[in-house]
């Protein structure tokens, strides 16, 4: 018995090409934005490799059903998640795919019962930014729904994900306070059992260790405005020299300035610098014009969708993971 021989994937036409695996699935997908110049380039080496993108006709009723794709959000009370459904949203439908939206109850888990009354609506895929567990994961498996995970990576062989560096995010933040000649300074993080705050507060903290800062307050905002404001009050009780605060999202940080502004006599920057991480719309009110690291949420969205596609066009996908760095926005909350 022969060999069976190995067929080529999209990643072998865009290393030969010169280009990227998403120009390749841009030249092959119906609509999508390419160069001729490229295109040429990608059809050539496509030849030369007998690269074969999977064929699927997107005109059938099936494949039109197909073309519905989940986006499993949690915590949709706060303003970030709308934000990335806006993004999410559009780039979807100008790829002509529709969304079909499910929240997690303020949870970061999502387990096998939210998935199984969905799977009859034929999903061609799943944006999650919340953790599935093995039983959601196998019954998407089971059923060929791509899973991504959106701004996490859990690290589950079966899936793909998109993410802002968090933990740089973190490390950016204490080398700023550090250079700002800060002594004493706090953080507000999140739940305990979040992978974003556990990331985000973790690079911060352990980067502040290594820069042998040791005055430093942590206390918990599970990720409110209400709890950024009360831990701000708690963090100004424990220690009154505290000069820099680091909330594991803006909308803490929100809460955080107003119970400075409004119940304390300290100045923001002068006397005490406040910084968010995900530059959510509110960040640049006047009220508010908090300093704080951006997520690219429209790159991350872009990224995440050129995964469904390029899962749709090569029969060979490997799953594929993107870490882009965020970028620290400096407003009137910092010197």
């Amino acid at each position: 018995m022969t060999k069976k021989e190995k067929l080529s994937t999209s990643q072998d036409v865009a290393k030969l090409a010169g280009v990227s695996q998403s120009a390749v699935s841009r030249c092959f997908n119906k609509g999508g934005s390419i160069s001729n110049r490229l295109r040429l380039r990608v059809l050539e080496a496509a030849k030369k490799l007998k690269y074969k993108p999977r064929a699927i006709n997107f005109e059938s009723n099936d494949i039109q059903n197909s073309k519905l794709v989940g986006v499993i959000l949690p915590y949709i009370t706060n303003r970030y998640y709308p934000e990335v459904l806006t993004e999410l949203h559009e780039i979807l439908r100008q790829n002509d795919f529709r969304v079909l939206l499910i929240t997690t109850d303020d949870g970061e888990t999502v387990n096998d019962k939210l998935i199984q009354p969905y799977l009859k609506d034929k999903l061609i895929a799943i944006i999650s930014a919340a953790k599935p567990t093995d039983a959601f994961v196998n019954s998407c498996n089971n059923q060929n729904i791509q899973i991504i995970a959106f701004n996490r990576n859990w690290n589950i062989p079966t899936t793909s994900s998109v993410s802002c560096d968090q933990k740089n995010g973190g490390e950016t933040i204490a080398q700023y306070f550090y250079k700002q000649k800060h002594q004493h300074i706090a953080c507000i993080n999140g739940y305990k059992n979040s992978f974003i705050s556990q990331q985000r507060t973790g690079g911060f903290l352990n980067k502040l260790k290594l820069l042998k800062i040791q005055n430093i307050v942590t206390e918990q905002g599970f990720f409110t405005y209400e709890g950024g404001r009360d831990a701000a009050q708690k963090i100004l009780k424990k220690n009154k020299k505290i000069t820099a605060i680091f909330c594991a999202n803006d909308i803490m940080a929100f809460g955080c300035i107003d119970y400075i502004k409004y119940k304390t006599s300290l100045n923001i920057p002068k006397q005490i610098e406040i910084i968010g991480f995900d530059d959510v719309s509110a960040a640049e009110w006047k009220t508010f014009s908090l300093s704080t690291i951006r997520q690219p949420l429209r790159q991350m969205a872009k990224l995440s969708i050129q995964l469904i596609l390029d899962n749709i066009n090569d029969n060979q996908f490997e799953n594929t993971h993107h870490l882009i760095q965020g970028k620290f926005i400096k407003r009137l909350t910092s010197r």
